[in-house]
Formats: C-alpha cells, structure tokens, sequence
C-alpha cells in the first residue's frame, strides 16, 4: 500500500522521508514524496529547490519500493494538497514532520497538522 510523505527541506522533513521510506519498504511501497509549492509565496523555505529535490532522491536511492518525487504548485491549502494526493493514490498512511522549534505547549499543533490529523482518511505518523 501506498505512503506519502509530506516533504519539506529541514532536518525534521529529511527525517519524515527517512520514517516514510522504512513505513513503504515495510508496507511494499510505492512512496510518494510531496512538496507542495503555495503560488505566490515561492520564496517560503518549506519549498524545496531543485537541489533539494535531488538530495531527497539520493536519499531514497536504492529503497526497495518504487520512489515517486514530486512538486506540486498549487493555491490551495497545503493540508488539501497532501490530502487529495492521499486519496488520488489510496495511500495507508500519511507521513508529516513536525518542526521542533515552534512551542508546542503553547500551539499544541500548527494549522495543517492539526487538519491533516483530522481529515486524514488514512492513519498519519507524525515525526
């Protein structure tokens, strides 16, 4: 069954691909690999550039099920982007990294965490 990986190009979104890949291998795969781009906001850091792209694929060279990467650009929601990827590709689980930075105890969950763990149809592991 499928998995994807919601990809952002931090120490915390290289892990969440490195739990995503062994949850594919464990599951027979395919991973998908989603970063999503908000139209008008290219400069965000959470969107990856080519280079970072190609560090995620050298990252997951050699995995043992098939690696789709891909970079959506969209004006909708991130969650809804992850969201309608999951359910295009039936996946059975939703991977997203949850940057340390940001105080938790006091925001307990940003936005798109929290829907995504809401609305996912499928389960989510949170990194």
């Amino acid at each position: 069954m499928a998995v994807v990986v919601g990809f952002i190009p931090t120490p915390v979104g290289f892990d969440a691909l490195d739990t995503a890949r062994t949850a594919a291998e464990e599951r027979g795969g395919p991973l998908i690999v989603v970063n999503v781009v908000r139209q008008g906001d290219e400069q965000d850091p959470r969107h990856a550039s080519e280079g970072d792209l190609d560090a995620a694929a050298d990252r997951l060279r050699g995995s043992a099920v098939r690696v789709d990467i891909r970079q959506e650009s969209s004006e909708d929601d991130i969650a809804d982007v992850l969201l309608d990827t999951v359910e295009r590709e039936k996946a059975e689980l939703l991977v997203i990294g949850l940057r340390r930075e940001r105080d938790v105890a006091r925001h307990l969950l940003g936005v798109t965490p929290q829907k995504l763990l809401l609305s996912a149809p499928c389960d989510v592991l949170v990194v």
